[in-house]
């Protein structure tokens, strides 16, 4: 999820002294990490069958077994085959 920021430093609650205010992890907390992983979480794509839209970029894609495309457009250098045939 690289685009998760952690936004409440739990770890720094935890060197806090019993009694201090700040030391208790409160509701709104949680509420807004959760909400900050599920924004990240959403942005992402699925591992079984992804459904991309708009420029998708893949450096030095390399794909083995069946690659099979409703329609494609290719912009730039391309060197490979495509049903048996070079192009």
């Amino acid at each position: 999820m690289s685009n998760y920021t952690k936004t409440t430093n739990f770890t720094a609650k935890d060197t806090l002294p019993t009694g201090n205010a700040a030391k208790v992890v409160r509701g709104s907390e949680f509420d807004t990490e959760f909400n900050n992983i599920q924004t990240a979480v959403n942005s992402k794509s699925n591992l079984a069958s992804p459904i991309f839209s708009g420029t998708v970029e893949a450096g030095n894609l390399t794909a083995s077994g069946t690659v099979t495309a409703a329609a494609i457009s290719l912009t730039g250098a391309f060197t490979g085959t495509i049903d048996g045939g070079s192009y």
